[in-house]
């Protein structure tokens, strides 16, 4: 079947139209319907349809617009015009774009009708005008690129697997033309000045890819490229150095200049090779998480990097993210991140090393997350990809930190609050008046006289709500808190013993052991290296 949008401000011309012709007769589909122009240039991108019925007065952007905007694209549906009598003199100026169908408001059936076959009549004459070697040259081709891209992924994400074939043999197998030269990884990374939802983001990096593949081929240089992980990726093959620095600067500032009211844009360059299978993505990746420190809209060079020595100590923050996640702690949350952006600030740091702790954290979080909701009976599905996006398109220090920091404390946040909600009032108030009496003798009869229902009640409530007895939870609450107190020197092991509830210092010890496997002492030793 043919498909078609159809696009107009108003929605009573958009129902007229979609009710006014047997579109199933004619062997079209109604791809989509569209308010603004805006909406229809992008879902002409995504829909790639082969007639839009589109209004000449558009907001965002007009009809005129769109045919224009969309044929810089190389995309060339049938368009047919609708405008009023003051606008179709105006309308017909479109001639010069091709558009050979107007349609003059009141619409009618028989009008619309006429129109449609007539496209039709000419895309059928296109495709029987076709000859079988064509189509089989654009099937050729097609597999050859479906190919290439199978194994520009697989020589930039492992190297190490490829059989390394000579170039000839590659340039035979996939459509290449390789030569003996040097060979660099390009990467190029857009930040959005504005938020972007991830398909939108997709279809930028789509955009900016195509425009940097017509801009690479009209040069001496190879480029081959690929979208891989929000990531725009381009091996180059080249004979001169020089001739490379003028090109990929030239390219740079012709992405800027087209692209600069979406984004900004980085481009990260690998160091030189003279084998292929020496090529590094993970240089020119590297190049481009860089940014985060040494600012967006630039070209960053690898070789350039060796100011980055250091590496941040991930098992010391994975250590106190979990309990803090474990534990639902919020402040705990807050205070590390206070830590982490003092880390953050050490311009030696290594940028791969910051994004590895993200990746690190972000996983932990799922587990954890996973865990707390799996425990109260609740099946989640943790938005992984989502997260993963907001931390590969971070593009700074502050960027970072903030996106990680408000991940963290939504999820736990919104475990809190559906964890309360399903909790009955008087668990609760119980659960708080735990936490805040931990330093006290705690019993059962003092908590249900202070909820004033019966305590044999409140035992079956509290093990039904919780999953544990209370004596148990106490217990629990009790070593989880002195965990976290451990962690700080300034405290003593016995002046920790009596903020959790337990005078005899011994006694507290015994517990801990039989609780968390080894001593108070043992643990502060451990987790205070």
């Amino acid at each position: 079947m043919f498909s078609a949008i159809l696009a107009d401000d108003e929605i009573n011309i958009l129902n007229l139209l979609e009710g006014l012709i047997d579109w199933n007769a004619l062997n079209i589909k109604i791809a989509a319907k569209c308010m603004t122009g805006t909406e229809t240039y992008q879902r002409i991108l995504t829909e790639t349809p082969d007639i839009v019925i589109i209004d000449i007065k558009m907001p965002g952007l007009s009809g005129l617009e769109v045919v224009r905007k969309i044929q810089e694209q190389n995309i060339f549906p049938n368009f047919i015009l609708i405008s009023g009598h003051k606008e179709f003199e105006y309308a017909r100026s479109a001639i010069q774009y091709g558009v050979e169908n107007y349609l003059v408001k009141p619409i009618n059936k028989e009008e619309l009708t006429e129109n449609l076959q007539q496209i039709i009549q000419r895309m059928e004459k296109e495709r029987s005008s076709k000859n079988y070697e064509k189509m089989l040259e654009n099937q050729i081709e097609t597999n050859l690129a479906i190919s290439r891209t199978h194994f520009l992924k697989m020589l930039f994400l492992s190297p190490d697997l490829q059989e390394q074939k000579s170039l000839e043999e590659l340039n035979q197998i996939y459509g290449l033309e390789l030569f003996s030269g040097f060979f660099r990884v390009i990467s190029i990374k857009p930040d959005t000045k504005k938020l972007f939802t991830l398909p939108q983001y997709q279809i930028l990096l789509k955009q900016i890819y195509e425009y940097a593949c017509q801009k690479f081929h009209a040069s001496s240089q190879k480029a081959y490229g690929i979208i891989d992980n929000n990531e725009i990726i381009f091996l180059m093959n080249y004979t001169s150095e020089e001739e490379l620095a003028v090109f990929l600067i030239s390219v740079f500032e012709l992405l800027k200049n087209k692209f600069y009211s979406y984004c900004y844009v980085t481009l990260g360059i690998s160091s030189r090779r003279e084998q292929l299978f020496q090529v590094s993505f993970q240089e020119a990746h590297a190049a481009v998480i860089s940014r985060i420190f040494l600012g967006k809209h630039r070209i960053i060079d690898y070789s350039g990097l060796s100011q980055f020595k250091s590496k941040l100590n991930l098992s010391t923050y994975l250590e106190q993210v979990g309990t803090y996640i474990d534990t639902l702690n919020l402040s705990g949350v807050e205070k590390l991140f206070l830590h982490l952006q003092e880390d953050f600030s050490n311009d030696t740091i290594s940028p791969s090393s910051v994004i590895d702790l993200c990746a690190k954290f972000l996983e932990l979080l799922k587990d954890q997350i996973r865990n707390q909701y799996q425990k109260a009976g609740i099946d989640y599905d943790f938005p992984k990809k989502q997260y993963q996006a907001q931390i590969q398109n971070a593009s700074s220090k502050e960027d970072l930190i903030s996106t990680l920091k408000h991940m963290i404390i939504g999820e736990i946040s919104a475990f809190q609050k559906l964890q309360y909600t399903k909790d009955s009032r008087y668990i609760s108030q119980a659960k708080e008046y735990i936490h805040d009496h931990l330093d006290q003798n705690i019993t059962l009869n003092e908590v249900a006289e202070m909820l004033y229902i019966n305590p044999s009640y409140f035992s079956t409530l509290f093990k039904k709500e919780t999953g544990e007895t209370f004596s148990n939870y106490i217990t629990q609450t009790r070593i989880g808190r002195s965990k976290e107190l451990l962690r700080d020197l300034k405290y003593s092991i016995s002046e920790i013993s009596a903020m959790v509830g337990y005078q005899d210092s011994k006694y507290f010890s015994k517990v801990f052991q039989k609780t968390v496997g080894i001593k108070p002492s043992k643990f502060r030793k451990l987790y205070t290296n």
